[in-house]
């Protein structure tokens, strides 16, 4: 009885002038890096009735659609009255505007979206819209008072007497190494400034055994 009642949840049949339609539902995770794991979320979305092989999984940032392979992947394979279930909104979208007309796409299209965690899906008439609106906007706040504090924190940090920021942790200076030339490189640099040699700055970059950025960021003090 209870796979009799998965497999009407996974197709449900629609009959409407005697043709037969079969309504998929399918899942999508995401998460920022392939450092961070997805196993949480699959696990969910399985619990949830969302067969393996409909699991569209994800390695990418949450504010904008534009780097989603996967999830344009997934929508060129949804028809009409299918549905994608998410577990939770922040991994649909962290950014309202982003999430506003991504939802207006699948609505054009005849998709609907479930989030999980907020118990909310779009087949909810009149108040979804609000609903998802308002988790959003949460959504969006909180990413800003994450980073708001990691500036802070980044800003806290003490200063040796290069004005470089020291980590607490390690005791050693935060960021890039700074650049040293040997004696051989400092040479050819000074030669280069003083036009005692005519070369462009990207054969100067390949004789110093550095990148174009670096030369110009770093040594030359310019923007490439």
């Amino acid at each position: 009885m209870a796979s009799l009642k998965v497999f009407i949840f996974i197709k449900c049949v629609y009959i409407r002038k005697g043709v037969l339609k079969t309504f998929m539902i399918y899942g999508y995770a995401r998460v920022s890096s392939k450092e961070q794991t997805l196993e949480r979320q699959l696990k969910i979305l399985k619990e949830n009735g969302v067969p393996k092989e409909n699991i569209y999984k994800e390695f990418a940032s949450g504010k904008s659609f534009t780097d989603r392979v996967e999830y344009k992947r997934l929508l060129e394979n949804c028809s009409v009255g299918d549905t994608i279930i998410f577990t939770s909104l922040d991994r649909f979208s962290r950014n309202i505007l982003e999430t506003t007309k991504a939802l207006e796409i699948l609505e054009k299209r005849g998709i609907k979206a479930k989030f999980l965690k907020e118990g909310i899906s779009t087949e909810m008439q009149g108040v979804a819209k609000l609903i998802i609106s308002i988790f959003s906007w949460v959504a969006e706040q909180e990413r800003e008072l994450i980073k708001e504090r990691q500036r802070q924190g980044y800003n806290a940090l003490a200063k040796d007497n290069k004005g470089r920021m020291i980590s607490s942790k390690t005791g050693k200076p935060v960021g890039r190494k700074e650049i040293s030339l040997d004696s051989r490189q400092q040479k050819l640099l000074e030669d280069y400034k003083s036009g005692k040699i005519n070369i462009t700055k990207v054969e100067l970059a390949k004789l110093l055994g550095i990148s174009r950025s670096v030369l110009y960021k770093k040594i030359l003090n310019e923007v490439s």
